[in-house]
């Protein structure tokens, strides 16, 4: 090969190569960003509509199905959601994955400007953004006070604290809830109003009126130009109460004083945080795409340590999460593994090679290719996630392997040929062709899965470059940089000296000790060949059982030491009654008697979060009454005897047992992963979808039914229906004709309506720099009782009023508090998350109690949540991977010039599920996406040997050796760099492997697979494949000189 012998008559330049890439390699590394996961940039576009007072169902009829019928028209679409709440429409729409996430932003607006005109007047402007399920807060931080009222404390907070945290360079901005929103409120006297015969529109008007602030134009005097500004903004609440409101013919003016009382007040509470029992205002801070997520975090923390002796007297700022903790234990542990796989590695490799030539020869390799890998990851825009430094620790396992194999033919020719001119370059360039075939068979076999559509191309993408990346580096210094040192070590005609030191002796003396078990096994195994095969492929009978009971899972589970408390409380409850439940909960787990291990510090947890009244998803507060959560962060996995899911397991009957409301529904679940877009919040969603003419009760009657089935489940907990229809309110029907004999408008008696109890806001109240909303709204200490609906006055078209009760009738009845969507159909979900086996076998089961359910016309039932993506990658994984083995089985038939050959290095493959299996089943680690990718590199190894093996019994069958001779010599001569290369593999992962925590779980099971494939492998590369030659080739003649 030109490239090698060029390196061989050139090493200065050679040299000076290496170094110039273990320069920029340096320089690459320490700029690289470090994340918790690759920068994944999902397609997902959302839709906010506000139209106050709407019901659900005319939210539902009126704006969501003219929005949707127009967006299912939009290219690329997946599929889309909505939920339609009381006077608030949220529509989110997936697109296919390889879609320009601007792009498709760009379409929703155009389709939504079409459909403008057709949606109802009164609705707010549709706020349309980009959503981003990965850009989570970095950091959340509470606010709390002993002396500052919520009110105030929610004003500094956002007038002035959260600003601070703006202008941090690579944040991204703020969300802040809970605290009491500041307001001015204008409490109507609606007795009054009526004794005055004034009209809500008559206070609104004159409210909005009197407060202005504008320019009325220019002045030029000479040469000066002035404007001309008129400043009639309110100055006080005194003022606001004194505002005329009309001035009646001979008599005092009417003053708001008069019908209303002024008050600083507070948008109602719908929102209620605290943290380990502080309440407060909870500031969710972000980071920008590019930004790298420890740095922010750095900076925030300088940032509220200059903050905290300015900090008002008695204020306190808690850190509710930081993810940066977790992204540096991430990194750390998996970096720990790296470097430890590097030490083994290099070990083992060193007590094999035996002679410091060859030992230096190999190491000098190292640097050079990993140091070109952070290179190549800093000019393809990665960054240091765990993924990525996965990717490093499976790839230092084989790293040297090329350059093993490199030395090793050398050395077999400085041995076996000394009369040979030049055995470095003889050696080097005999074995280059397998070196080269091996490594472009492992790229085939990795490279497509970049192919694999959805979430586990973005996820793994980083991982499988920076593999494939390191492995072509090191092909590329075993055939230069390799060859280049063993000449400069062994000038030509230089004899081989090594192999007298101690270690060389120890390493000859446990080859030869290996060689001699070997030997006779291998003659056995040639004799016996056809019982031999068999009892390989027999082995996969109890495999695949040990396969099937593993069960299997999208991702392994993070042990990151959150866990979240949903409490769903019935409807109508208030967020009062339902926060009462949450500092229950609260007061049981601050207490370290009543936890798991009471001897840890608070119990093992180290803090906890709640929030009463809805729940928060990213940058989005949604407030339901009835709803709340608690977020618990456990300690360190170092500093606690179990892992977050076992943690669970004893926290949850502790919970159930000791926290009983009725009707109430609590799940503890161990908290989804941050940053990796979710088909579903749960384990198990089971979608009833139905037409949108279908009455919501039957689609819950359906719904129900399959709840019920479910109901005895052992291992689902928290089984539920995603929607409650028992939502009481206060229905009035208008008598359409009484009202349009009277000349009185459904509109504008649904605008008193809404002002009187829900409130508008004519105009905004001036403070310093700050406005505030100032509100109309009944005093609620008018309302004593239904009847005060029924006698709300109307005015008639004469001046005349009349009672609502005279043209209305006001019926309590239940509805539902919301309607989901999808796709158009209506829907209802049946959720729950599942305990004590995989989501895989939970879902099989499910099918099973399901299999024969009948639905009515035009209902469907389909399996969302964790279970579907489970579903829907393994299927993609699974094909990708055959589509794989067809390129690598291409490569070698291009190599070999063979369409059999290859197939005796594939058809041990399959036999390898075999090893795979048993140490999954012996672990109980499930199946995972994961897994998957440790299948590919464990194909990559094994083929990698195979092809060495064969290429050297087709060099010595060329050279007329019978074949029993040539295989046993071949299988010999290769014992040493195989038996290095599978040693590396498995004594390098075993720190990814048995390593608990500390953020190597999702890396775990691909290391499980490597080392139980090689174990396996090293059986099938050294008996099985020998034994297969011989059936197929012991009949053929000897090829031709």
């Amino acid at each position: 090969m030109k490239l090698t012998t060029q390196s061989i008559r050139r090493p200065a330049g050679t040299i000076m190569l290496m170094i110039v890439i273990m320069v920029v390699g340096m320089a690459g590394f320490t700029i690289l960003p470090v994340n918790m996961l690759p920068d994944v940039t999902y397609p997902v576009v959302k839709v906010f509509v506000h139209w106050p007072g709407a019901s659900p169902e005319q939210v539902e009829n009126e704006v969501a199905a003219v929005i949707e019928r127009k967006m299912a028209t939009v290219d690329n679409l997946d599929y889309m959601e909505s939920t339609c709440q009381e006077g608030v429409y949220t529509l989110t729409i997936n697109f296919d994955f390889n879609v320009n996430r601007d792009a498709a932003y760009q379409d929703v607006l155009a389709k939504l400007g079409l459909v403008k005109k057709e949606l109802p007047g009164d609705i707010l402007e549709p706020f349309v953004f980009k959503a981003d399920p990965s850009q989570l807060p970095v950091v959340e931080l509470l606010v709390s006070s002993d002396n500052m009222s919520l009110t105030r404390l929610r004003t500094w907070v956002e007038n002035e604290f959260q600003e601070e945290f703006a202008s941090v360079k690579g944040s991204a901005g703020t969300a802040l809830s809970g605290g009491m929103l500041r307001e001015i409120r204008v409490h109507i006297d609606p007795i009054a109003m009526q004794g005055y015969r004034l009209t809500l529109q008559d206070l609104h008007n004159r409210l909005e009126k009197e407060n202005i602030d504008m320019t009325a134009g220019r002045l030029l005097t000479g040469p000066r130009d002035y404007l001309i500004r008129i400043s009639g903004e309110y100055q006080s609440l005194e003022e606001i109460e004194n505002l005329v409101i009309v001035k009646p013919d001979g008599i005092s003016p009417i003053l708001l004083k008069d019908i209303a009382r002024v008050e600083d007040h507070h948008e109602l509470q719908r929102i209620r945080t605290r943290y380990n029992g502080r309440e407060g205002v909870r500031i969710s801070i972000f980071k920008q795409d590019e930004a790298n997520a420890v740095s922010v975090s750095d900076l925030i923390a300088r940032r509220m340590e200059t903050l905290r002796d300015e900090l008002p007297a008695t204020t306190r700022v808690d850190m509710i999460y930081d993810q940066a903790e977790y992204v540096r234990m991430a990194t750390h542990g998996v970096r720990n593994a790296m470097l430890l796989a590097a030490l083994i590695v290099t070990l083992v490799t060193a007590f094999f090679l035996s002679g410091w030539r060859r030992v230096v020869s190999l190491f000098l390799s190292l640097p050079v290719t990993v140091l070109g890998t952070f290179f190549l990851m800093q000019l393809l825009g990665f960054s240091v996630n765990i993924f990525t430094l996965g990717g490093l620790v499976v790839a230092m396992t084989v790293v040297l392997d090329n350059s093993v194999v490199m030395l090793e033919n050398i050395t077999r020719i400085q041995e076996t040929e000394r009369d040979t001119p030049d055995p470095v370059t003889r050696g080097a360039l005999q074995i280059s062709g397998a070196i080269l075939t091996a490594t472009i068979t492992f790229l085939s076999l990795f490279l497509p899965f970049l192919l694999v559509p959805g979430m586990v191309s973005l996820l793994f993408r980083e991982l499988v470059i920076t593999v494939a990346i390191i492995i072509f580096l090191s092909m590329m210094v075993s055939l230069t940089v390799t060859p280049m040192l063993m000449s400069l070590f062994y000038p030509e005609g230089k004899p081989y000296t090594g192999k007298h030191t101690f270690i060389a002796r120890i390493s000859d003396w446990f080859i030869r000790g290996v060689i001699s078990i070997y030997r006779p096994v291998l003659n056995w195994s040639l004799k016996w060949r056809w019982p031999v095969v068999i009892a390989f492929f027999l082995l996969l009978i109890p495999g695949y059982r040990f396969l099937k009971e593993t069960g299997s899972e999208f991702l392994p589970r993070a042990d990151d030491g959150l866990i979240t408390l949903n409490v769903t409380m019935p409807v109508g409850t208030s967020m009062e009654e339902t926060d009462r439940v949450l500092l229950q909960i609260e007061n049981l787990i601050k207490n370290p008697e009543n936890l798991p291990f009471t001897r840890l510090p608070r119990g093992g947890i180290h803090g906890y979060a709640s929030l009463a009244g809805g729940k928060i998803q990213g940058l989005e507060t949604i407030d339901n009454s009835y709803r709340g959560e608690i977020n618990i962060q456990l300690v360190p996995p170092d500093e606690r005897p179990m892992t977050t899911d076992e943690y669970v397991e004893m926290l949850r009957p502790l919970i159930m047992k000791n926290v009983r409301i009725p009707g109430a529904v609590i799940k503890v679940m161990h908290t989804k992963m941050k940053g990796v877009r979710q088909t579903g919040q749960f384990d198990i969603e089971l979608e009833v979808t139905a037409p949108r003419n279908e009455p919501m009760e039957n689609i819950y009657e359906q719904a129900g039914i399959i709840h019920g089935r479910l109901k005895e489940t052992d291992f689902l907990s928290g089984l539920d229906i995603s929607i409650q229809l028992n939502k009481p309110e206060y229905q009035i029907e208008i008598d359409r004709q009484k009202a349009a004999d009277l000349g009185i408008s459904l509109e504008e008696t649904g605008t008193i309506l809404r002002t009187l109890f829900g409130g508008s806001v004519p105009t905004r109240y001036k403070e310093g720099p700050y406005y505030y909303p100032l509100r109309m709204i009944i005093d609620e200490r008018e309302v004593t009782s239904v009847s005060f609906i029924n006698n709300i006055s109307l005015k008639t078209t004469d001046g005349r009023t009349i009672p609502l009760g005279a043209v209305a009738r006001v019926e309590k009845k239940a509805g539902p508090l919301q309607i989901d969507r999808k796709n158009q159909d209506r829907l209802i979900k049946v959720t729950a998350n599942v305990t004590g086996t995989t989501i895989g076998n939970a879902t099989a089961i499910i099918r099973e109690k399901l299999d024969n359910l009948t639905l009515p016309p035009g209902y469907r039932l389909n399996y969302g949540g964790q279970s579907q993506m489970l579903s829907e990658n393994m299927q993609q994984m699974i094909m990708i991977l055959l589509f794989s083995l067809f390129l690598g089985y291409a490569v070698m038939v291009i190599y070999f010039e063979s369409f059999l050959k290859p197939l005796i290095i594939l058809i041990r493959i399959p036999l390898s599920l075999a090893g795979i299996s048993y140490a999954l089943y012996i672990t109980g680690t499930p199946v995972s996406v994961t897994a998957l990718i440790g299948v590919v590199m464990l194909t990559g190894i094994e083929i990698n040997n195979g092809v060495l093996l064969l290429t050297f019994i087709d060099e010595l069958r060329q050279q007329r050796l019978e074949i029993a001779a040539a295989i046993k010599e071949a299988a010999i001569a290769r014992l040493r760099p195989i038996l290095i290369t599978d040693i590396n593999s498995i004594f390098g992962l075993l720190p990814l492997a048995l390593t608990m925590g500390n953020g190597t779980e999702m890396l775990k099971p691909m290391a499980i697979v490597v080392i139980g494939g090689i174990i396996f492998g090293m059986l099938l590369v050294f008996l099985f494949i020998p034994a297969v030659y011989m059936i197929l080739y012991s009949r053929r003649p000897l090829p031709a000189d």
